[in-house]
């Protein structure tokens, strides 16, 4: 590729052979612009639906990374005769709600009228202008009409300016690159979930003993035993500081917010690979108990929850970075008794099916769930050796590594191709 910065309408990345201004054009100068339709009333009677005729839906389009192969609903002749039916290679639009998502489609599709179908004339390409219509659609939903809900429809879309290149084969070229580069996120992505899924997998057989693991010598460990909580952790006190009496600028003692336990830390907590908020400097720490800072070997416990699935989500100190640590509003802090734990094996057993089924069974609430320190202390745990623990921990913890450098990898190529929609475009 060579770069041109000069001249306005060309973009500072391009492809060898290509030379000339990009022209502005109308959206409906190169393309056909067609609405979805769904007319019946009421909309949801079954008599249109169950068919074999793939019936796309907006959240399909904005979920669909640019390409739409999936769909919710189906319809039948009948609901056929009453909506639209795009050919495969339309780029659909979404005007309602939320706005400007596009997606090509892979197969036929009917669609209904909150979307739009674009088909581009013969001297441009679909792939390209779907491209380019990626790129506009902050400025499309900035600039929809506000009413019961955000919408657009063709009078706004047909007038709509577009920078585009002069001639189709630099349009295709510029389409084909970056499917490769779309190719090797979606790469990336179901190799992701392929490991999420084998984790999963794994840690069930784990911890149903379906899968057991040998010493070095290649004996069996021994049998695992029934403990309650409160014979291996005992609690420690947190405080209850909000999220405004924290600061991500500086200070002296880190806090750890159960929020961010639900939302973004990971099970086996390492401080410098987190971003985790100070105490405010006007905020006194002075009766804060030196047995009450983190320690490694601690679980940090989100104690309430909106839904069943991260009531009792916790955390596992690995790693403090010399720091001070301390545990924030609606959290526990559940020690380990000497020689209890190996070190990361109190997270992955908190996270096992058998260990989530019994903690939501316990939690109590209606809008909001929680779990209290004395149901947790009756918790029923079955616990292996040690040193089939420590087994256990470090292989999963390898497996995790491995999710971790490929979403790495993937947040990368996402990283490099937004950065190659602002350079090959104008």
């Amino acid at each position: 590729m060579s770069t041109n910065q000069t001249a306005t309408n060309v973009p500072k990345l391009r492809f060898p052979g290509f030379e000339g201004e990009w022209g502005q054009k109308a959206l409906g100068e190169v393309a056909k612009i067609q609405r979805g339709r769904f007319s019946p009333r009421p909309r949801n009677n079954p008599i249109y639906y169950g068919g074999n005729i793939p019936f796309v839906q907006t959240s399909d389009v904005v979920t669909s990374k640019g390409r739409i192969r999936n769909y919710t609903q189906t319809l039948n002749e009948k609901g056929l005769a009453v909506s639209k039916l795009f050919p495969e290679g339309t780029i659909l639009i979404t005007i309602a709600a939320n706005i400007g998502f596009t997606g090509v489609l892979e197969i036929p599709m009917a669609c209904p009228d909150s979307l739009v179908g674009i088909s581009c004339h013969k001297d441009h390409s679909n792939d390209f202008i779907n491209y380019l219509l990626q790129r506009e659609q902050p400025k499309m939903d900035y600039g929809a009409v506000e009413a019961a809900q955000k919408n657009i429809n063709i009078a706004f879309l047909d007038p709509y300016p577009l920078v585009v290149p002069a001639t189709k084969s630099e349009q295709q070229k510029i389409a084909a690159f970056l499917t490769a580069v779309d190719g090797r996120i979606e790469q990336l992505s179901r190799k992701k979930a392929l490991l999420e899924a084998t984790k999963k997998g794994v840690m069930q057989q784990l911890f149903t003993q379906t899968l057991r693991f040998q010493d070095d010598h290649g004996h069996d460990f021994p049998d695992w035993e029934e403990k309650s909580f409160e014979s291996i952790y005992t609690f420690k006190n947190t405080n209850s500081l909000s999220r405004d009496q924290l600061t991500y600028e500086a200070g002296e003692v880190r806090n750890i917010h159960y929020g961010d336990i639900h939302t973004k830390f990971r099970s086996l907590f390492r401080l410098p690979e987190e971003r985790v908020p100070f105490i405010n400097s006007d905020v006194s720490v002075s009766k804060i108990a030196d047995d009450c800072y983190c320690r490694p070997g601690d679980l940090v416990i989100a104690d309430v929850s909106e839904d069943y699935a991260d009531v009792g989500k916790c955390i596992e100190i690995m790693d403090l970075n010399g720091e001070k640590t301390v545990a924030g509003l609606h959290t526990f802090i559940a020690r380990p008794k000497q020689g209890q734990m190996a070190p990361g094996f109190g997270a992955y057993l908190m996270q096992s099916r058998a260990v989530r089924h019994r903690i939501m069974i316990i939690a109590q609430g209606t809008k909001v769930l929680g779990i209290s320190k004395p149901q947790l202390s009756k918790l029923k745990l079955l616990l292996p050796h040690r040193d089939e623990q420590t087994t256990i921990a470090g292989f999963l913890s390898a497996l995790d590594g491995k999710i971790r450098a490929v979403g790495e990898q993937m947040r990368q190529t996402q990283a490099w191709k937004k950065g190659l929609l602002q350079r090959m475009f104008v």
